[in-house]
């Protein structure tokens, strides 16, 4: 794909970049055009001609340059942008695949004729910006290291760690520790004391306590 831009058109037609050109003062602006074609060329991966009026140009320059990618042309002594334009347009064996920036309506009819496409300079410009503007909206503010996930090492050792650790959850909320171990005192036997306390409580005792706790255990779950 080829875009053709009618140079001082496109400044000047653009308000955005009409209002940074000075009286008799405009190669800034000039290289600025060239610079964000240059940019939106990579994106896009086309071919840039801007074209510009040799009359309002250095007289040394040369007639035709590349920046950046983008090829720079300045019409001929007595030929003014418009007639080059045209004749780029003329010689395009593709025409359909040629796009002229351009507000002016004699190279607009002209352009129609050949069968190349046509954009306005401030809707070219628009897509400039958004294009140019995207790349900046997707980069991430986070370091490259963590886009880039954990190095070797790392994941080794945090799954050493994983892999060491119980198996078994906590309920909710209910904290597990490790109940310390402590040795019994043997107790000396009071000759006194019952045969059931010596014993201990029978089966059928024990089973009742262990149902009560287990009912107030849940209840506490609930509550």
């Amino acid at each position: 794909m080829l875009i053709v831009v009618d140079g001082y058109n496109f400044i000047f037609t653009v308000p955005e970049l009409e209002k940074h050109v000075r009286v008799k003062h405009i190669e800034p602006m000039r290289d600025h055009i060239i610079s964000l074609f240059s940019k939106y060329k990579e994106k896009k991966r086309c071919d840039v001609i801007i074209v510009f009026d040799g009359s309002y140009t250095e007289s040394d320059l040369p007639k035709k340059q590349t920046h950046s990618g983008v090829t720079v042309m300045y019409s001929k002594n007595g030929i003014s942008a418009d007639t080059e334009i045209k004749n780029i347009t003329s010689l395009c064996q593709n025409p359909k695949d040629v796009s002229i920036v351009t507000y002016d309506n004699d190279i607009k009819r002209h352009v129609k004729k050949c069968g190349c496409q046509i954009i306005e300079p401030k809707a070219m410009y628009k897509e400039i910006l958004e294009i140019l503007n995207t790349g900046k909206k997707n980069k991430s503010d986070e370091p490259d290291s963590k886009l880039d996930g954990p190095s070797e090492n790392d994941a080794k050792y945090w799954k050493d760690v994983f892999k060491n650790l119980p198996d078994e959850k906590p309920e909710h909320g209910i904290k597990h520790t490790e109940t310390p171990i402590v040795k019994k005192e043997k107790k000396k036997l009071l000759r006194d004391e019952p045969p059931c306390k010596l014993q201990g409580p029978s089966v059928s005792e024990t089973q009742y306590w262990i149902n009560i706790f287990t009912e107030i255990e849940k209840n506490e779950q609930k509550d």
